[in-house]
């Protein structure tokens, strides 16, 4: 018993260094430098009559290298003026350009080229303009979120001819931050590899002992029970397309179905700024179905099957076990749709995605404890099933599904970012629209919300679990 513990220790501490040495490779570039683009306010006024007088604007850098700085001008028929920008930190020029009338595009776009210039973000930056005739400049003071507008909160720092005005030129800064946490990736990758080891020998000891801890408990469930939770899972897949036409076909449908609705209704009817929506939206869509499924299948698990529970033993966690791994299949299959909408609106595949099996593992985990506390509380309490019910739908309008992020004020972004599946969602989004893997932080906080509702889950539904039979 023993040689064979220390030979699963090795295989696992073995497993963790691939997959650490896997992580790495997908990580490495988007940890150490990240690209910044800066959202222009919206095109609302236009400078005109602006020979002669000079044109500054205050910005501050947004990035630690800039690359290019893009204002946007508009041209009037008449007048075959000049125009140059020139950007100065603390009253010496860093780069300068002239664009002549044929210079211009079509569009107006007047960029800067910074080739890499280092700043310090935050650093005060003054753009000096001078336009001859017939060349105008576009200003503004809103932004737009989906179909809403709101106004900007440093509209300052606009001079025409030595005079201030309302409103900040319709500009873009692009460039790179830096980022440091490659610097900790492998001290923090083997912090993490003696705090595992640590735990499954403490788990190892509590098991010698006689006193093993709740994750024993829940491992040795799975294992000893492998055969009747295959079974479960097998059947819950069943029964759900019993009788259907199209079967599993509609795992597939369901999600694409309901992305064409959506996309009609906020691509036609309001207004959103988001780019490669239909991917973003699919990519929402998914998984709050996942989550919303597997918690309510799970919730109703304990009391659905009340006649087996009560009749012979069974491990009580098998059963919201099993709808959470039944609803993962179903997942899994919705994926293939969202895998086709990118190839078809041009998102690129990239490395990242092969971070999506790790994200799919933290969200069953996390509906694993939300099923096991449901499962429980519904024992006792009926109520909980359409109080839950009601959650979901509140939880489905709190969430950035089908709205962008930048809707919510600014005062209440750390309490959104609160919401466990605003931080899955944006996991998902990063690896398929943004093509890169998220922060560390995102990691911790996924890993955080996975592992504290599961232990939580599993704690609440072995203390109340004795009591099952009696409100069964």
């Amino acid at each position: 018993m023993e040689k064979r513990f220390w030979k699963h220790l090795g295989v696992f501490l073995g497993g963790f260094f691939l997959a650490v040495l896997l992580l790495f490779w997908i990580v490495r570039d988007d940890w150490q430098r990240t690209a910044v683009t800066t959202e222009p306010v919206n095109r609302d006024t236009v400078l005109s009559d602006l020979v002669d007088r000079e044109v500054t604007q205050e910005i501050k850098a947004a990035a630690d290298r800039l690359e290019a700085l893009e204002v946007y001008a508009a041209l009037s028929p008449e007048g075959e003026g000049n125009v140059t920008l020139a950007l100065e930190r603390a009253g010496t020029e860093i780069a300068s350009r002239t664009f002549t009338r044929a210079d211009i595009p079509e569009d107006g776009t007047l960029r800067l080229p910074l080739t890499g210039t280092k700043t310090k973000k935050g650093e005060p930056l003054t753009l000096r303009i001078t336009a001859g005739e017939g060349i105008g400049l576009w200003a503004g003071s809103t932004r737009s979120a989906g179909k809403f507008t709101v106004e900007t909160e440093t509209a300052e720092g606009l001079t025409i001819g030595g005079e201030a005005v309302s409103g900040i030129l319709v500009l873009c800064q692009r460039g790179e931050d830096d980022l440091p946490y490659m610097k900790w990736y492998w001290s923090c990758a083997a912090a993490l590899g003696l705090i595992c080891a640590g735990v499954i020998l403490f788990a190892h000891r509590c098991r010698v002992i006689g006193k093993p801890m709740i994750l024993n408990q829940f491992t040795d469930v799975c294992r000893q029970y492998s055969y009747l939770l295959k079974t479960l899972v097998i059947r819950d897949f069943r029964v759900k397309y019993k009788a259907s036409v199209l079967g599993v076909l509609w795992s597939f449908l369901n999600p694409l179905l309901m992305t064409f609705v959506y996309l009609f209704v906020f691509s036609t009817i309001f207004r959103n700024s988001i780019e490669h929506f239909a991917v973003y939206l699919m990519s929402g869509i998914v998984l709050y179905n996942y989550v919303s499924e597997s918690t309510t299948l799970g919730m109703q698990s304990v009391v659905g099957n009340a006649g087996l529970i009560t009749k012979v033993y069974i491990p009580k966690y098998v059963f919201p076990i099993s709808k959470a791994i039944s609803s993962a299949i179903n997942l899994a299959i919705s994926l293939i749709p969202l895998l086709i909408m990118m190839a078809i609106t041009g998102v690129p595949f990239s490395k990242s995605l092969l971070l999506l099996p790790l994200l799919l593992v933290l969200v069953m985990m996390f509906c694993i404890g939300v099923s096991l506390i449901l499962s429980a509380a519904m024992v006792y309490f009926r109520d909980v099933q359409f109080l839950w019910g009601i959650f979901l739908t509140v939880w489905n309008f709190l969430s950035p599904i089908f709205y962008p992020e930048s809707i919510i004020p600014a005062r209440f972004a750390t309490l959104y970012h609160l919401n466990p599946l605003y931080q899955y969602l944006f996991f998902m989004r990063s690896i398929t629209v943004g093509g890169i893997s998220p922060t560390p932080l995102t990691y911790l906080y996924c890993g955080l919300a996975s592992g504290t509702a599961l232990i939580i889950g599993l704690l609440f539904f072995r203390k109340t679990q004795s009591q099952f039979v009696l409100h069964l």
